[in-house]
């Protein structure tokens, strides 16, 4: 069976390096609060090109985790303390960091609290 993969309740700053891009609050898979912090300079093309809705930001997060049955899939899900797949925390886990380009998460009460606490991971 495959793998959910929309984020349920999340609430955070989309950050690129150190420069706040999105204040966003999604309960209950409804985007309840988007704040363009940076006029929308350094988007991630999911929200730059189409525009920042409930859909937009599951994509983006969706575009930055493993895929389901990918090799060492069960491997990373047990390095990044999961017993199996849950989008939501998935995301808390990793900061919605993917280490291939500087986007992220700072949550209010976890993880990182500034891009050089992702990069020193």
């Amino acid at each position: 069976m495959a793998e959910v993969r929309l984020i349920n309740n999340l609430k955070g700053i989309l950050y690129y390096l150190d420069t706040p891009l999105l204040d966003f609050e999604i309960k209950e898979r409804e985007l309840i609060k988007a704040v363009n912090l940076s006029g929308s300079k350094l988007f991630p093309p999911e929200l730059a090109v189409w525009g920042v809705s409930y859909g937009n930001l599951n994509a983006f997060f969706e575009r930055r985790t493993m895929k389901e049955g990918c090799m060492f899939y069960r491997e990373h899900l047990k390095a990044v303390g999961l017993d199996r797949f849950d989008f939501d925390e998935y995301i808390h886990k990793n900061n919605g960091n993917n280490n291939v380009d500087n986007y992220w998460v700072r949550f209010s009460d976890h993880g990182a609290k500034c891009f050089k606490d992702i990069a020193d991971r």
